[in-house]
């Protein structure tokens, strides 16, 4: 009896430790799971990397190519107007002797005077920018002027009879001829002066990698010049003298066209300037301020000794040296 009693107290004494062992294997599993939680509640997730690609600086090469092509577009409609003019004017308006010459004359020294207008407009109030964008429109609008001129035989004399019996243009036929020139002139006015000047923008010549850029640029500049002017005065020339002068003059549109088209394309790309102000201006205030004070008289006074000053500490010291 005694080890019945016995066997069941020490059986009593094992189930007692197992549950309790048991309890402790639950309390170390609820720690571990509520530790784990807490630090995956710590761990925070990485940002998420961005996949854009980094933007591009504006300026170099990426915005002169733009420009380029630009310019030998607009270079080779000018050309071809210029090259072939004075052959327009005798074939289709009936002009010769000083009347031709003159019209010729007027038209091409007013390309040479307008960039002057042109480049202070530039410099002071619209920035080279819109000048080459308000200066290419102009042109366009005056080619397609001069094409419509030659297709439309209305807005031409009737053609001569007899070798020498020619009728001579209405007034109203030279107002449309003037009106293409004067918009041509103008045009000239903003692309000159702005062009080589705009490319000359895009490059940092602070640097030497810039200065080389820039000096590559002109060397490209003046080659794509050439081939648009050898362009312009053998096809462009030959499709006016012997095909049609519509086709002729409808060449240089199209290409005017096309210059416009490429320059706004890469307007993303630029550096553009703002307008700083002309040389003209300042030497305006001198012209001024010169004829303002010409009636003042300098005394010979350290106090107004204007053209030569007192000499500093500094450079007493480098004269007695």
């Amino acid at each position: 009896m005694q080890n019945k009693a016995l066997n069941r107290k020490g059986g009593g004494a094992e189930e007692v430790e197992q549950n309790s062992e048991r309890e402790v294997g639950e309390m170390d599993n609820v720690i571990t799971k509520t530790s784990s939680s807490s630090a995956d509640s710590d761990i925070t997730p990485p940002p998420p990397t961005s996949h854009l690609p980094p933007k591009k600086e504006p300026g170099g090469w990426r915005s002169v190519k733009y420009i380029l092509g630009n310019e030998s577009f607009e270079k080779l409609a000018s050309m071809g107007l210029i090259a072939n003019l004075t052959v327009y004017l005798q074939t289709r308006f009936n002009m010769d002797g000083i009347q031709l010459v003159n019209v010729f004359n007027i038209w091409s020294g007013s390309t040479n005077v307008t960039p002057l207008l042109g480049a202070f407009l530039s410099d002071t109030y619209l920035g080279r920018f819109r000048t080459l964008i308000f200066g290419s429109t102009a042109s366009f609008l005056g080619m397609v002027v001069m094409s419509v001129t030659a297709g439309i035989p209305n807005l031409r004399p009737l053609g001569c009879t007899g070798g020498s019996n020619c009728q001579k243009p209405e007034y109203w036929q030279l107002g449309v001829l003037y009106l293409g020139l004067g918009l041509l002139a103008i045009g000239a006015g903003g692309v000159r002066p702005c062009n080589i000047a705009f490319g000359a923008d895009q490059f940092d010549t602070r640097t030497e990698k810039g200065r080389a850029q820039l000096e590559s640029f002109f060397n490209w500049w003046y080659f794509s010049f050439t081939v648009a002017l050898v362009i312009a005065l053998t096809v462009v020339v030959y499709v006016q003298t012997n095909v049609s002068w519509v086709i002729g003059y409808g060449i240089p549109a199209v290409c005017l066209l096309f210059s416009i088209v490429i320059f706004l394309i890469g307007k993303h790309t630029y550096i553009i300037t703002k307008p700083q102000g002309t040389v003209f201006v300042d030497l305006a205030k001198v012209i001024v301020a010169a004829c303002k004070k010409r009636a003042m008289s300098l005394e010979s006074t350290p106090e107004h000794s204007f053209y030569d000053p007192p000499l500093i500490e500094s450079d007493q010291r480098v004269k007695k040296l």
